[in-house]
């Protein structure tokens, strides 16, 4: 099998609904989103916990869905007999932050963002979690519930972030 076709020479790349520059704005925010997979993916590797690395991996499945959306592609997937994000995906995100931040001293400083290699590299999945959510606002977006989904993602990383840290007993250092 071959993994190149050499279609995106042109500079252009594929949506459902035809080709389009590849700085077209939601292509954009669907590379940030294969970067956060990436940046996920990576954490995974470090996280020995395998309820954390559960919850990881239903993420991942859920930006796989919100790329599949706002691509165009949704249809296909829902061949697999999956829902999109929904509302009811955006409180079974707060619910899974809730959990873990119930164990957490509350703070409204900010906390340098130093731990272990497990907690900074969910630590970066919180920052290109923002960016996704930066570039999400450049764009109109049909599905209601992806926006907030993003916004409470990046909550759940900070809060994750935290708890692995003191998992393992690193004091926090606040600014």
């Amino acid at each position: 099998m071959k993994y190149y076709t050499g279609k995106g020479d042109d500079g252009k790349t594929s949506l459902a609904d035809g080709r389009v520059p590849k700085d077209n704005k939601t292509v954009r925010v669907i590379g940030e989103i294969d970067d956060l997979s990436a940046k996920i993916g990576a954490a995974y590797s470090l996280i020995e916990d395998n309820k954390i690395k559960e919850d990881l991996k239903s993420i991942e499945s859920d930006l796989y869905l919100i790329s599949a959306e706002l691509s165009g592609y949704l249809p296909l997937v829902k061949n697999r007999r999956v829902n999109p994000i929904s509302s009811d995906s955006v409180k079974k995100l707060e619910a899974l932050t809730d959990s873990y931040s119930q164990e957490l001293k509350d703070t409204n400083r900010f906390v340098y963002p130093n731990g272990t290699q497990a907690a900074t590299s969910v630590n970066i999945c919180r920052t290109q979690t923002r960016r996704v959510e930066r570039a999400l606002a450049a764009i109109k977006c049909g599905n209601e519930a992806i926006k907030p989904y993003i916004n409470r993602l990046s909550s759940f990383f900070f809060v994750l972030f935290r708890w692995l840290n003191q998992k393992v007993g690193f004091k926090e250092d606040f600014f």
